[in-house]
């Protein structure tokens, strides 16, 4: 007899046995409750451990379904007796596959059981259950069939066989080892802030075994990838448009980012054909650039906080985070309300199910191969919130901040263990940030840094996942490692603990650990070059007392062992980091307090870096771009030297043909400018060195004489610049008067404003619609498209 034949004849014999009056689900329940009162309460919270699985499932309540389980389970024991078939004969059935494990964390044995909820688009999953659990579950399910209600299947958590680690940094022995640091921490946490955590979760191709298995949550990206179209906002669409990948687009702005062979993540983006606007409530729109048109789009969730895109050929791919209710089946103690228990922790009350809010990040992949109708491939998702991300030679790496807890037990993965995809992390794949071989780590149990691949091909999945135990504050991708940085200090001065993770084709290959003193400004502070990392900081220091206070800038090259092997410390005393460039063996970096010196220094020698020379100039620069051969370009604020007062925002053109002796061949100085996104998002900047021209977004606050005025004015202007004629303004749009703000600007639609180019067209793209200028024509107005809302 097979499994469908015996399920048939257990489902028909059903039908027609009646439940004796001891079995039915009413005096099944009296008959728990009087028991769990006849026992002590330790006794009955252990027993509920013990027999209670430990579900994680989408947020449902308990109650109803569980009468409706225990009397499906009293009929199965009926029917199982009439036709006479034995326990031993489901077992033969439901063995693991071979080279599964199971997991407890006390001796990697135990069955941690997990329920597959039935997804949106009413694909069911099923899995193979466990020895005694089959018949019960099997039954379960013929009992919620025969009432048209959603089937739900019984899975144990499984540890597969976990691929080799990455090699040169700790990672954990056990969950064990894990649960009793993190609970070590939050007993006993520390005074300083010198420990860090970080977790980096990798996550296996199919069939291949690095994580642990929980189940799968119901949601809207369990959808059919095939089934699901995107839809499109209220308003026109061209329906005669047409793509032609083949066709040379010409030339085209892209996002300005830190390293040329790897991109970043923004909220506008073209291919020169489409321009790709993603606005505030996570609708992206599709707009064909030569005729100003709407041809397709991709409508947002409200219930999701939508970050980020990128866009490569035919593939496009969202970012968004969104925070979920999980209800998780098993002990939880809850403090005890009884005066005689208060001292007692061990007698805490439990309940059999509860729920948590989880945050979490997904990369939705769409096939915009008919830009008319993209079309979900895929969905992959992280525990975590959103940190940053880059993209890669066809994967794009995910890095979200995970933050745990020490629940109960160990058992209780769902507490301290960030899943990627339904999986948890295999513990063998969470690291330390300690060197192997090395012992110098204290764990402070803030959070983790969770890193995942993605691949176009298996948009999905993870095709790799790590975690190392450490916060992450500022990342630097280079073509071949992923450097994290957080800041630190001790009882004498600030620090910086640096995390390397080699990188290739979606896979997590090598790491190192290391840390320098001083706080980085940004990830321009970070630059890798021959198998070196260049690192500047500030260096903040105090005494014991506090009564001396300190700062002065180093800056430090580190090997790939994350090994400090040269350094030049005490620059610029009393001042602070502003900004940094580094290009091949020259590094420059600014620093200020009430002038600002630009340095030059050779790092040709990592063992031995030498500064070149000093350039003192009034304000500071708070970016540096190389535009063009010999020239540095720099953007910050102009301020008067004696008083340190904003005078206004200022474009500096640097010479650096001789880095022992920069020149600053020209400064433009835009007055009473109050605030420049530009400065702290650099991905907001248009620069454009090859075509001459760079732009960003500022404001200025309304100047009346007699009154104050608070009213504000947006504004979008772009340059170039000429050997002889130095900077050239070549337009400034007032973006509260460009046609797209009738109802008035707010501060995230200057925000979110971004310029772009194709071939002599001006774009600015704004969360209200995209307006068009003739850059051949001194930028004059070519075209309006404003969002139907």
């Amino acid at each position: 007899m097979d499994d469908r034949e015996l399920m048939d004849k257990i489902r028909k014999s059903m039908e027609d046995t009646p439940v004796p009056e001891s079995l039915k689900p009413e005096n099944i329940q009296k008959m728990l409750e009087e028991q769990s009162e006849n026992q002590q309460p330790n006794e009955a919270a252990r027993t509920e451990k013990d027999d209670q699985p430990k579900d994680i499932t989408t947020h449902r309540f308990w109650n109803a379904r569980t009468s409706h389980y225990i009397g499906a389970a009293a009929a199965a024991v009926v029917v199982i007796a009439a036709l006479g078939i034995t326990p031993g004969l489901l077992k033969t059935h439901t063995k693991a596959k071979p080279g599964d494990t199971t997991y407890t964390a006390s001796n990697d044995t135990q069955t941690l059981e997990s329920t597959e909820e039935t997804t949106r688009n009413g694909a069911q999953t099923t899995s193979e259950t466990t020895n005694e659990t089959a018949l019960a579950q099997a039954d379960i399910q013929s009992a919620e069939e025969s009432d048209k209600a959603a089937p739900e299947t019984t899975e144990p958590v499984k540890v597969a066989q976990a691929t080799d680690p990455v090699s040169g940094i700790v990672h954990m022995d056990s969950y064990d080892d894990l649960y009793n640091m993190l609970k070590e921490w939050n007993e006993n946490p520390t005074t300083s802030n010198d420990a860090r955590v970080m977790t980096i979760e990798e996550s296996a191709d199919t069939g291949s075994a690095n994580t642990v298995a929980a189940s799968d949550m119901a949601s809207s990206d369990a959808a059919s990838p095939d089934s699901v179209i995107a839809t499109y906002p209220e308003g026109e669409t061209d329906s005669d448009f047409s793509y032609d990948e083949k066709s040379d687009p010409g030339d085209y702005s892209s996002t300005n980012t830190q390293e040329e062979t790897v991109d970043e993540a923004d909220i506008v983006k073209t291919d020169g054909t489409c321009i790709y606007a993603m606005d505030s409530k996570g609708t992206v729109r599709i707009v064909d650039a030569a005729s100003m048109k709407l041809v397709g789009a991709i409508n947002g969730e409200n219930s999701a906080d939508y970050k980020e895109m990128y866009v490569e050929g035919s593939c496009l791919q969202l970012i968004r985070q969104q925070i979920e209710y999980v209800t998780y089946k098993g002990e939880l103690k809850l403090p005890s309300t009884s005066d005689e228990d208060s001292d007692n922790d061990s007698t805490q009350s439990v309940r059999s199910s509860y729920s948590m809010p989880v945050t979490t990040v997904s990369v939705l992949t769409y096939d915009i191969s008919d830009r008319t109708a993209p079309k979900l491939t895929g969905t992959y998702q992280q525990d975590g919130s959103y940190l940053s991300s880059r993209r890669s030679n066809g994967y794009l790496y995910l890095f979200t901040s995970y933050a745990p807890d020490a629940g109960n037990n160990a058992d209780q993965l769902e507490y301290y263990v960030p899943r990627s995809g339904q999986e948890y992390i295999a513990y063998d794949h969470i690291y330390l940030p300690e060197q192997e071989g090395s012992d110098d780590f204290s764990y402070n149990g803030k959070a983790y840094l969770v890193s995942g691949a993605v691949a176009v091909g298996t948009p999905d999945q993870a095709s790799d996942i790590m975690a190392v135990v450490s916060g992450a504050e500022t990342f630097y991708v280079s073509e071949n490692n992923i450097y994290s940085a957080v800041s630190t200090w001790n009882e004498k001065e600030t620090r910086t603990e640096l995390v390397r993770i080699g990188y290739a084709d979606g896979k997590f290959t090598d790491g190192s650990t290391g840390s320098v003193a001083g706080e980085l400004n940004d990830n321009f502070s970070l630059d890798e070059y021959a198998d070196h990392l260049r690192v500047v900081t500030t260096v903040e220091s105090w005494s014991s007392d506090y009564s001396d206070f300190s700062r002065s800038n180093s800056l430090y090259v580190l090997d790939s062992s994350m090994k400090t092997v040269g350094k030049i410390e005490n620059l610029a005393e009393g001042e602070e980091i502003k900004s940094a460039r580094f290009m091949g063996e020259t590094g420059y970096f600014v620093t200020y307090k009430n002038t600002d010196p630009l340095f030059s220094v050779d790092l040709s020698d990592p063992e031995n870096p030498k500064v070149l020379g000093e350039l003192k100039i009034t304000g500071f620069s708070s970016y540096l771009h190389f535009y063009g051969e010999n020239k540095l370009l720099g953007i910050g604020w102009e301020t008067d030297p004696d008083t340190g007062n904003t005078i206004g925002m200022k474009c500096s053109m640097f010479d650096i043909s001789d880095p022992s002796d920069v020149k600053e061949t020209d400064r433009f100085v835009l007055k009473d400018v109050s605030f420049c996104d530009a400065l702290t998002n650099y991905r907001s900047i248009l620069a454009a060195p090859k075509k001459g021209l760079f732009g960003f977004a500022y404001g200025m606050y309304g100047s009346n004489s007699d009154i104050y005025d608070s009213s504000e004015n947006f504004y979008y202007s772009v340059f170039s610049f000429d050997e002889e004629d130095g900077f050239v303004p070549n337009a400034y749009v007032k973006m509260n008067d460009c046609g797209l703000f009738d109802d008035g600007m707010e501060w995230q639609d200057y925000r979110t404003a971004r310029g772009i180019y194709i071939k002599d067209t001006f774009y600015l793209v704004t969360e209200k619609g995209i307006a068009s200028y003739n850059m051949a024509d001194d930028y004059s107005a070519a075209g309006i498209l404003k969002w139907n809302e």
